[in-house]
């Protein structure tokens, strides 16, 4: 129990300063997207290249990590367009807001100190190969579904729009690059590891932080009801469907199926209300998501630790 609370409680103290300092003066509304695109476009990306670049490429078998994940986290994203299609009746484009808010995890912030510290710097690593296909999936996905309800006259078709929100992803560009460092097997000099630690290693404080910011200025002010669904299967019911998935069906090794369900477990990601925001479409119901799912992390967490400690020894 006290391994866990060295686990949970520094990474969740953390965002409690954040959230504390954005109810202030100090830290005036638009701060948080300041921090954000930091961690987005330079901390993370710098990261996830220093841990692949000088590494050998992916094991064939670590796409049965992937399989496994995404396999699970597309029959939940499925589900929950149908639940939010017949029993909520909401639009297609909010369908897709909604199961983005049900599956998308907050890998980048919440996720990377919390693997870290349950499973180490192997914990991280597994934590990036499935992070590098969270956006190209479900932000692929759920941008079509967004553009097709759409169909502005005259705007750019789906494709070139999905296309262009791909290319411009810096975990997509980051993970391309370092691999193709590694198929090339460049050398990796010393200067650049240095250059790349300093960012990487601030990833995960600065991160916490800017989320704590980021939830300060949000509001329970969506459909309450949807939120709290989208909250169970996003912290119960995608942790159970990933470790059913990679334990039983797929019997991976016992640190993969760790390392998958608690990301699994992660509360949702920031990037559900954002992309709401872009497109006018459930924003705040995915607010709401958010919040909710990152204050019942806390105990929903700790529990999955706890109950991990003692199944995948």
């Amino acid at each position: 129990m006290g391994d866990v609370f060295l686990i949970i409680g520094p990474v969740f103290l953390i965002m409690m300063v954040g959230f504390g300092l954005g109810k202030t003066r100090l830290f005036p509304k638009g701060s948080s997207g300041i921090l954000i695109a930091f961690v987005w476009y330079v901390a993370i990306p710098s990261l996830m290249f220093r841990s692949i670049a000088p590494a050998t490429l992916p094991q064939a078998d670590e796409l049965l990590l992937v399989v496994g994940y995404y396999s699970a986290l597309l029959a939940l994203y499925g589900l929950a367009v149908l639940v939010s299609k017949f029993a909520f009746r909401l639009t297609a484009a909010e369908q897709g807001v909604f199961a983005l808010s049900s599956c998308f995890a907050n890998g980048g912030f919440i996720g990377i100190p919390i693997l870290e510290g349950a499973f180490g710097s192997e914990g991280v690593r597994l934590l990036l190969v499935i992070l590098s296909f969270h956006s190209l999936t479900l932000l692929t996905i759920t941008t079509v579904i967004a553009e097709r309800a759409s169909r502005l006259p005259g705007g750019p078709g789906v494709l070139r729009k999905t296309l262009s929100s791909l290319g411009q992803n810096p975990l997509l560009i980051a993970l391309v690059s370092g691999l193709v460092w590694s198929a090339l097997q460049l050398p990796f000099p010393e200067w650049l590891d240095r250059v790349l630690a300093l960012p990487a290693q601030s990833a995960a404080p600065t991160g916490l932080f800017a989320a704590g910011v980021a939830i300060a200025g949000f509001k329970i002010a969506g459909d309450l009801k949807q939120a709290i669904i989208a909250v169970a299967f996003k912290l119960l019911l995608l942790p159970v469907l990933v470790f059913s998935t990679t334990h039983f069906l797929l019997d991976l090794q016992p640190l993969w199926v760790g390392v998958a369900t608690l990301t699994a477990a992660l509360p949702t990601g920031m990037v559900a209300y954002t992309f709401g925001e872009q497109y006018g479409i459930g924003s705040r119901r995915a607010a709401t998501t958010v919040v909710v799912s990152t204050a019942t992390s806390v105990v929903t967490l700790s529990m999955l630790l706890i109950w991990l400690g003692t199944t995948t020894q």
